[in-house]
């Protein structure tokens, strides 16, 4: 490849500038676009090896905002389109940069230039950011270094800069090995800042191929792209199950274009292969690979679980001993991965693997963190995991090791959600695990949760550290109703040093499940954070008496204490407004719809399903899904099958970042109610898929903040 880096490659005179380039793009409009929005920056003051933040929705305009940022000599900074501001401040500050472009196809200019509010130097520095900092953060690196923000599942997330020349050699070798070819509509629907989608995309550049980027969750998009032109399908394992699953897709299947789906970021296994072999004609395809490397194995669908297959062209990969050495290139072995680039270059990936007689690799996860030593044998927590994903009600689970590092008999613990109490009983749980794997990888202890921190492509994050928020004041009722429960349970003064929940929990007594949710609402609230940059002293929060009450009641729920007999206090801020005609007119039509074949039963806010006595063809919730303990099982006990399961429910967008008082006042509500269970329509999704029922629809109502969620029993 002769391009210097991902702008040249994009703008080739040998391209046909009349060909679909980037989703409804010509290559010639979309280089005409690229070239004017170079112009832009360097005009204000964008100079070569600057670092210069880059943040939007997956859309093509991001893709325009990074090639314009390659073409001006910055170094573009790639950062989550959901990272909450406190987060993204830490990341420019972590790479000296003054500024973000931000790429918005709802902007008049399509891109904006955005300098951080409130710096010095005429406000182009950001908080804390110094010019001096900015100067020394451009100097270190090249022009059209790509900065990435690794995965929080490895620990604090760090940067990791990719030069020119190393995004260029990743795009290569999906070239080469035929994963993107120049007539390829290479569909991405991942978040584009991820080094995943990053050597995806350079490989759809390199080979000239039409890159059509979508939204991490825009299932409906992925289909209608799937039925009019995309030939190859970017996912991960979480999306790729959504995706296999979906009514539409399904029924449309085989698309004829299509044909590759890739799964990377994420464990896939062999019961992922085969749901989408049998029901979408197409196997699923493995990628692995490191922020640091881009991506260094793939295989072809048909291997087994955790399996990603074999060198990619222009790389070799070790297995190394544990005293450093490569062993036999060609026989079976077991050991830590080590990747020789194609400048020579050597990276340890700290990822323990095995190599079968044919030289394909199974990731068995993390060393010292994926991979657990018990006894004379090793066990992957990604295999655990895996199995225990299969075990019915479990909607959720994540699989860690207990111990010493050096110990040679570590403990198992899992944490996992349940889509219904009684079905997934940490009792029934472990007699899965007992029945589907050997004695040795049965985990020791197995814990519920209301929900398991994930990032963006579904790795399990770790466990957050909170601290309390600089000079934070709170405002409104949801904030200080939160505000008098942390100070009711003591909290600020051991917050001020930062804690995780287990932390709290363990030192104050207090229920760690309950706890959870509750400081990661307060962070979205403000009154807490995670980064060390935006922590401050503690601070005398100050709120109404009228609030104390709701506060007192939330305290005593995490204490474990009345868990749900305490009756609401009248103090309490009000939640979401009850289910109006528009929204059961919404209902009803889905059901004419549907044609519900059978008995219909309603339960309204509050009720409670009936003995499973009769099945129903039909069920509907109206504002009742939520509440103290998961129960979709009962719900799910009640439809005959094919029957139908329509739930009307108030949902937030994300638990984590509450950006309106509506979601704000909701989620303290659930709070200091105990409804913890679904908070987001991806939440009840998985949950309901959890106790067999396949979801067939997800819409927003018109009165928000309801969604409607339609799900069928299979015959």
């Amino acid at each position: 490849m002769t391009a210097a880096d991902l702008w040249e490659a994009f703008s080739r005179a040998d391209l046909n500038p009349d060909a679909l380039a980037l989703g409804d793009l010509t290559r010639g409009a979309a280089v005409v676009r690229v070239t004017e929005l170079a112009e832009r920056l360097r005009a204000q003051g964008v100079r070569p090896a600057e670092a210069v933040g880059l943040q939007g929705p997956n859309q093509p305009e991001w893709v325009l905002g990074l090639l314009a940022l390659t073409a001006a000599g910055a170094c573009p900074l790639l950062l989550p389109a959901d990272s909450p501001p406190a987060e993204t401040r830490r990341l420019l500050r972590a790479a000296g940069a003054r500024r973000t472009l931000v790429a918005d196809p709802g902007e008049a200019d399509r891109a904006v230039l955005r300098a951080e509010p409130g710096g010095a130097d005429e406000g182009l520095f950001g908080d804390g950011i110094t010019a001096a900092e900015a100067d020394s953060g451009a100097a270190a690196h090249a022009p059209g270094t790509v900065l990435l923000v690794s995965s929080g599942s490895t620990g604090t997330p760090k940067l990791v800069a990719r030069s020119p020349r190393s995004v260029l050699d990743e795009g290569v070798r999906y070239h080469q090995a035929g994963l993107a070819r120049p007539d390829d509509c290479v569909l991405l629907p991942l978040p584009l800042s991820h080094a995943y989608a990053l050597g995806w995309l350079a490989g759809a550049l390199v080979a000239g191929a039409h890159v059509d980027p979508v939204p991490p969750r825009a299932v409906g998009a992925v289909h209608s792209r799937l039925r009019e032109r995309a030939t190859v399908l970017v996912t991960v394992p979480g999306l790729a199950r959504v995706l296999a699953r979906r009514r539409a897709l399904v029924e449309d299947a085989p698309f004829p274009a299509l044909r590759r789906v890739m799964a990377g970021a994420g464990y896939v296994d062999a019961e992922l292969d085969a749901l989408w072999t049998r029901t979408l004609g197409v196997g699923v395809s493995r990628n692995f690979g490191s922020s640091e490397t881009g991506s260094v194995l793939w295989g072809d669908p048909g291997l087994p679980s955790g399996a990603v297959g074999r060198p990619m062209p222009g790389v070799r990969v070790d297995l190394l001993h544990p005293d450093g050495t490569p062993l036999p290139g060609r026989d079976a072995a077991q050991g830590e991965l080590a990747v020789v680039l194609e400048d020579g270059s050597v990276h340890r990936l700290h990822d323990l693997a095995d190599r079968d007689e044919h030289g394909v690799h199974r990731i068995l996860g993390r060393a010292r963190l994926g991979v657990v030593r018990r006894g004379a044998r090793w066990v992957s927590t990604m295999e655990v995991e895996s199995a225990l994903r299969a075990a019915p009600g479990v909607a959720d689970v994540s699989v860690t090791a207990t111990g010493p590092d050096d110990s040679d008999d570590q403990g198992l613990t899992v944490e996992y959600v349940p889509a219904d109490a009684e079905l997934a009983s940490p009792s029934r749980v472990q007699a899965y695990a007992r029945a589907e794997l050997a004695a040795y990888k049965v985990p020791d202890s197995f814990q519920p949760r209301y929900r398991l921190r994930r990032s963006a492509v579904g790795k399990a994050q770790a466990a957050p550290v909170y601290r309390l928020a600089r000079a934070a004041r709170p405002g409104t009722t949801a904030e200080q109703v939160l505000a008098a429960a942390l100070t009711e349970l003591g909290l600020p003064p051991r917050l001020a040093d930062g804690r995780t929940a287990a932390d709290l929990a363990g030192t104050a007594g207090l229920r760690a499940d309950m706890l959870s949710p509750v400081l990661d609402t307060a962070c979205a609230l403000g009154l807490l954070v995670t980064d060390t940059a935006s922590a401050g002293a503690p601070y005398a929060w100050a709120y109404s008496p009228d609030v104390a009450s709701a506060g007192r009641a939330l305290a005593a729920r995490v204490r474990g204490e009345a868990a749900g007999d305490r009756p609401t206090p009248p103090a309490a801020p009000s939640g979401p407004p009850a289910p109006e005609k528009a929204l059961r007119a919404s209902v009803e039509g889905l059901l004419a719809e549907a044609a519900a074949d059978g008995a219909l039963l309603e339960i309204g806010d509050g009720g409670a399903p009936p003995a499973a006595d009769a099945e129903y063809g039909g069920c509907v919730v109206l504002g009742g899904v939520h509440g103290p303990a998961a129960q979709l099982g009962s719900l799910a006990a009640l439809l005959r099958p094919k029957g139908l399961l329509v739930v009307a429910d108030a949902f937030v967008p994300d638990p984590l970042v509450l950006t309106d008082d509506m979601s704000r006042t909701t989620v303290v509500r659930w709070l200091v109610d105990g409804h913890l269970h679904w908070w987001t329509t991806q939440e009840l999704r998985a949950g309901l898929e959890a106790v067999g029922l396949r979801v067939e629809e997800s819409r927003d109502a018109e009165q928000a903040p309801y969604a409607i969620l339609v799900a069928r029993k299979p015959s």
